[in-house]
């Protein structure tokens, strides 16, 4: 599985979501089964890049509850 590395929403530019199309939702990610993750992605030629957005709510004090992976290789065909 590809490396995949979060950071919080304030720090992303908007600019890095462009061009992404919503490939997977998944719910109930979270211990309270209140959290969703957005799987994103997009074609570049042969390669398949993602980028996922993950929703926790129930996040700990300091935690950030929104927060957008940097771009990883999701399959090169």
């Amino acid at each position: 599985m590809a490396k995949r590395v979060f950071r919080d929403y304030a720090e992303v530019n908007e600019k890095l979501l462009e061009g992404f199309a919503v490939a997977e939702v998944l719910t109930g990610i979270n211990a309270e089964g209140s959290g969703m993750m957005l799987e994103l992605e997009r074609q570049i030629d042969n390669v398949t890049i993602g980028v996922d957005v993950v929703y926790n709510p129930s996040c700990e004090d300091g935690e950030t509850p929104f927060m957008v992976s940097e771009e990883y290789i999701k399959h090169i065909s």
